[in-house]
């Protein structure tokens, strides 16, 4: 209490008392809701630790639970699949941008035949290694990629190869949090006093693989490893399983799932039990016989479809009717629309569901997902993964010779996989007004649908040239459309009628 209201106070209580409870129900009205301690927040345990020291503790046991519910889930694997299927599809395709055409077509082919035997493994080619990245980064949080050097003798025009590693091999047991004169060590990756990264402590071996050597860990330069994962606080250096926030809802789902189906089995039991008031007939009713003439005494104690069974002397059963199975569906559809939205996805990508869509439901939820899977691919997979690879594949490549040695690097445009219409004829109608009006450039028209300007100019001139050369006129030719274009033939074109007298004489 101030000098002021201490003297209100004394020359008139009453005032002051209303200053001060005046004073306390602003100093209410100023807080947070959320941050109010009360019945309804007892148990919410909330805490400020950085991102490191949040991930620091939980982060192996939510990576084994995200792996569980993709190896024993039906919608783990599927939200893997679904953003892998459109952030990678079956590849995303380099344009490199050096000004020289020859160049960068040079660049380009020389990509492509690396790409087939870039494998560190020698199984997937450049493609199926981006696609095991990204299902890697949904089920783990994150992926190690390490630049392999290969030797010249081996024969290779681009000596590097690439080897994907899971997390498990960062050894957090070489952590040393005190800063000294060379940095710090957390969670396996060791940094400089500023905070650069400059090395990652890997286990040869993975630590969970049976019958392991368990070797002690090696230090890699950072320059040496791509660590790709989303980064969603300022300082963290690990990532989180994309289904972290659904996983304990997405563990009661599976077992109210599985009690919905054994639920069901039990109403689709129809037994019949007979009982008896003649002691003669009941005598040895217990008695089952094993197949193959084994017997033994063992009482009934499963329901099975079409059976008859008989009751001992003075037995009797009573019957439980479960409820209908059909007042768990609102739970569960608004349980998956849950699991869904928690990992990006939208219901009917998850489930598969589309009993209540439409085309505007569909456009509407396709144009979220399609922002957030933009957002993964530019802000993510860009800078982390694809940029630094194409990097490491120049300066290879300009290593041994295979490309010439330029200022600047090999600069790259990357095109992503394109994103199929849900109604074709109404996209590719607003697509043409785009390129038509200015907003879009055809380059920019077919880089969106999944393909390479330069390439696809070059087909179309050839195959214009192909159908010149055989004399062959086609509707889908657009510079002979008979669709109102210019240039299309038209009935007092006398070289058209020449043509057609000349066709009737011929049959």
């Amino acid at each position: 209490m101030n000098i002021i209201d201490r003297t209100i106070s004394f020359f008139a209580p009453e005032a002051g008392l209303r200053r001060e409870f005046a004073r306390k129900v602003l100093s209410e009205v100023r807080v947070y809701d959320g941050a109010h301690m009360g019945r309804r927040t007892e148990n919410w345990r909330a805490t400020n630790a950085s991102a490191n020291a949040a991930i620091k503790g939980s982060l192996p046991r939510l990576r084994a639970r995200s792996r569980d519910v993709m190896r024993n889930t039906w919608w783990g694997p599927r939200i893997r699949e679904v953003v892998d299927s459109y952030a990678v599809g079956y590849g995303i395709v380099p344009r490199f941008k050096t000004g020289n055409a020859s160049l960068d077509q040079r660049a380009a082919r020389l990509w492509r035949e690396w790409g087939k035997s870039c494998d560190f493994e020698q199984q997937l080619d450049i493609n199926g290694l981006i696609s095991l990245a990204v299902g890697t980064i949904v089920e783990a949080g994150e992926v190690l990629i390490r630049k392999v050097p290969v030797s010249p003798a081996a024969g290779r025009k681009v000596p590097l190869e690439i080897q994907l590693l899971e997390p498990d091999h960062l050894d957090g047991a070489r952590d040393q949090l005190r800063v000294t004169t060379d940095g710090i060590i957390d969670q396996g990756i060791e940094y400089q006093r500023d905070g650069k990264r400059v090395a990652y402590w890997l286990l040869p071996e993975h630590p969970g693989a049976a019958g392991g050597l368990h070797r002690p860990s090696v230090r890699v330069p950072a320059r040496d490893i791509l660590h790709v994962y989303r980064k969603l606080r300022i300082g963290q250096g690990r990532g989180v399983p994309w289904v972290a926030p659904v996983l304990l809802k997405g563990r009661d789902v599976a077992d109210l799932e599985e009690a919905i189906t054994v639920k069901a089995r039990v109403e689709a039991c129809l037994s019949v039990f007979v009982k008896t008031t003649d002691p003669v007939r009941s005598i040895g009713s217990s008695v089952r016989h094993e197949p193959g003439g084994r017997g033994g005494s063992r009482r009934i104690e499963t329901l099975s479809p079409g059976t008859v069974n008989y009751l001992d002397q003075g037995e009797e059963i009573g019957v439980v009717s479960p409820s209908s199975s059909l007042a768990f569906d609102s739970v569960l559809i608004n349980t998956w629309m849950t699991l869904a939205a928690g990992a990006g996805l939208t219901y009917d990508q998850m489930t598969g569901d589309l009993r209540q869509a439409n085309y505007s439901s569909l456009k509407a939820g396709d144009r979220g997902f399609k922002r957030f899977i933009e957002k993964f691919q530019h802000l993510t997979l860009v800078p982390m993964l694809l940029d630094p690879l194409a990097e490491a594949f120049a300066e290879a490549a300009m290593d041994a010779g295979a490309l010439p040695r330029r200022v600047g690097g090999y600069p790259v445009e990357w095109i992503m996989p394109g994103w199929e219409p849900i109604d074709p004829l109404k996209d590719m109608q607003a697509d043409i007004l785009a390129v038509r009006s200015g907003r879009m450039t055809w380059p920019q028209f077919v880089a969106a649908w999944g393909f390479d300007p330069d390439q696809q100019l070059d087909e179309v001139a050839s195959w214009q040239r192909s159908l010149d050369e055989k004399k062959v006129v086609l509707d889908t030719d657009p510079r002979r459309g008979a669709h109102g274009v210019k240039g299309a033939p038209s009935s007092d074109d006398p070289s058209a009628k020449d043509e057609a007298d000349a066709a009737e004489q011929s049959g």
